[in-house]
């Protein structure tokens, strides 16, 4: 028979403390409810679960919202609206009060009926390469009158390959990311700093209120945010809407992405500046600290705005870590048996693109920190880091060590560093790049077409001794790549017209599935003799495989194909004038197209990117198996 306990909650967690949580898994056919203390089930003994958190002078609440009732409400409506089922967030909760021992608390709970996991979330931490930067002392005398203009210090605004051509992205409609919203995650800002007063709408929850963080927020968001004005730093998409909302809340971060979720459309972008100790973290400084995704919370909260359509930018974290070791395939204590690894994206992936920290240019601010663009020793590297950004000597808002005072308001860096500091460069890019879309009248990057951009463009990754560039951390973005105007077009010569008929070119492009589950694109070319024709391109699907003819005119050729290329939402210039640029083209065609072939040929993509679940355990050329209830 259902049982109800009341347990005591001692209170919500201090503002100024950054501590580990306690989250609760439970089987949604368990039927728990937690209301004012009152842990109650309907179909299990809920009993001792109650005295063990009465024990614990602790509560239990809904990690994810007021009740779980308006948890599910909120995933019904989601899934409903968008075709793809959105994770039960429902079956979170996480305790609060005045528990000493959560280790412990974790094991008695992870005993009772209709519990599925309970672990210990460690406390997260921005993403800052903390070496010097926070032990600076800004300079007490006072400032100028009026701050100098900075903007020459921001070399990542420029032109690839040391930059990302942000400069470029501006003199398109739309390029400085104009309708687009941008939610950062972390613990504090200083939105009355004077290059932040424009288009911002300040913080949600709880701010975090030591230097350290109030700095870090307000250095992320003047990256991408910083006012257009004569003095201080300029944004890289300053058009945008930015926000902050704190993860010192009930639910911690997992709970802010959710949130951030609720309050962005699809296309808008959630930055996340967090990072936390993963497993063999040696507890010296950040060493061991890698990407939130790791933990099923934080997770499935990703999930959840991936597939919403919200683009999810995350930094991968300082822990100086390969994210592909083995290590990371084991669950840490308390997680749910149906737990997988999120960075081996074959398997599990929560839709989020990772950043991490590059080298900037030798000699900028007079520093060298290793070849342009190869990995930065702090920084996390593996096969699921899509793209890196600047990681040092980035110039933006707050600190103090650039211009100083007394007054933090008008403090700025040219220090600001971390995968913190690269990844407001890649939701930059991404602002930029979304405005000109909304602009031009093209559909926005959903989270998969904006993952595989950044990975199939930019400026590549450079080896650094020591660091190769097999230690992935992905392109530097190139705006220009991205959303450059083509070449004119031009006459070909390496195909004659016949005296009687027309020389028609035809290329063939077949996308199959190997038995490795990886996609193969085999492109087979020829000439055929036709009647006169109209130009056109078709595409034709069968259930076996996706083939896509393009039937062109030889005089023709790159026109068509450019249109078909900016029809699809396509990246990159235009194709170029002969049969080898064509063909390079086609495969690029391909792989834009690509996005829009059904998730059985995408297992790569995963459920965060596409919306579908997906096949933990299923061998190649498989059906899956059937997840157990409340499973991943």
């Amino acid at each position: 028979m259902p049982q109800q306990r009341r347990s005591r909650s001692a209170g919500k967690t201090s503002e100024f403390e950054a501590d580990a949580r306690l989250v609760v898994i439970v089987d949604p056919q368990a039927g728990f409810t937690a209301r004012g203390g009152t842990v109650d089930a309907a179909a299990v003994d809920a009993a001792p679960l109650a005295s063990a958190l009465d024990a614990a002078s602790a509560g239990l609440v809904p990690l994810f919202g007021p009740s779980e009732d308006r948890v599910r409400q909120a995933v019904a409506e989601q899934s409903a609206a968008t075709g793809a089922q959105a994770p039960d967030l429902s079956r979170y909760y996480t305790v609060e009060g005045a528990a000493d021992d959560l280790e412990g608390l974790a094991e008695q709970i992870l005993a009772t009926d209709g519990v599925v996991g309970a672990y210990v979330a460690p406390a997260p931490q921005p993403a800052v390469e903390l070496e010097g930067l926070n032990e600076m002392v800004p300079a007490e005398e006072l400032a100028p009158p009026i701050s100098p203009d900075f903007t020459a210090r921001q070399i990542y605004l420029d032109a690839s390959p040391a930059g990302i051509d942000a400069r470029f992205a501006w003199t398109l409609p739309g390029g400085r990311g104009a309708g687009v919203r941008i939610i950062d995650i972390e613990g504090a800002w200083r939105f009355d700093h004077e290059d932040l007063i424009v288009n911002q709408g300040g913080v949600v929850g709880t701010q975090r209120t030591e230097l350290n963080w109030r700095n870090h927020g307000t250095a992320v968001v003047s990256e991408y945010g910083g006012d257009v004005n004569p003095f201080g730093v300029t944004g890289i998409c300053p058009d945008a809407h930015c926000r902050g909302f704190s993860f010192n809340v009930t639910g911690g971060a997992a709970a802010a992405i959710r949130a951030a979720a609720d309050a962005l459309s699809a296309g808008d972008i959630i930055l996340i500046e967090l990072h936390a100790p993963g497993p063999g973290a040696s507890g010296s400084g950040q060493d061991g600290f890698i990407a939130m995704e790791w933990w099923p919370a934080e997770f499935d909260a990703m999930r959840y705005a991936s597939n919403k359509g919200v683009i999810v930018v995350e930094a991968a974290g300082n822990g100086s870590r390969n994210l592909d070791d083995p290590i990371y395939n084991t669950p840490q204590a308390g997680f749910p048996a149906s737990w997988r690894n999120p960075f081996n994206r074959a398997i599990r992936d929560s839709g989020a693109v990772v950043v991490g920290a590059g080298a900037p240019p030798s000699g900028t601010h007079g520093r060298d920190h290793g070849p342009d663009r190869s990995r930065l020793g702090f920084s996390n590297w593996g096969s699921c880091v899509d793209v890196q950004g600047w990681g040092r000597e980035v110039t933006a808002a707050a600190y103090g060590d650039l211009q100083g005072g007394t007054d933090e308001r008008i403090w700025y860096t040219d220090q600001f560093s971390g995968t913190s500091s690269a990844s407001p460069i890649v939701v930059g890019a991404l602002g930029c790049i979304q405005g000109v879309r909304r602009a031009q009248g093209q559909p926005v990057l959903n989270p998969a077409t904006a993952r595989q951009t950044l990975r199939t463009t930019g400026s590549p990754q450079q080896d650094a001794p020591g660091r190769p560039a097999s230690q992935r951390i992905g392109n530097r973005p190139n705006l220009r790549q991205v959303l450059g105007r083509p070449k004119p077009i031009k006459e070909f010569k390496e195909l004659k017209e016949p005296k009687e008929h027309k020389e028609f070119k035809e290329h063939k492009i077949e996308v199959k599935e190997r038995p490795d589950k990886n996609l193969k694109v085999e492109i087979k070319e020829k000439i055929e003799i036709k009647e006169r024709g109209k130009d056109k391109i078709e595409i034709k699907e069968r259930p076996d495989k996706h083939v896509f003819e393009h039937k062109l005119r030889d005089h023709k050729v790159r026109e068509v194909l450019e249109q078909e290329h900016l029809r699809r939402g396509g990246i990159g210039a235009a194709p170029g004038g002969g049969v080898e640029e064509r063909m390079e083209a086609l495969e690029q065609t391909v792989s834009e197209l690509m996005h829009f072939i059904g998730g059985e040929l995408r297992p790569d993509l995963g459920a965060g990117a596409l919306g579908d679940e997906p096949d933990l355990g299923a061998k190649p050329k498989e059906e899956p198996e059937k997840l157990a209830e409340g499973g991943w």
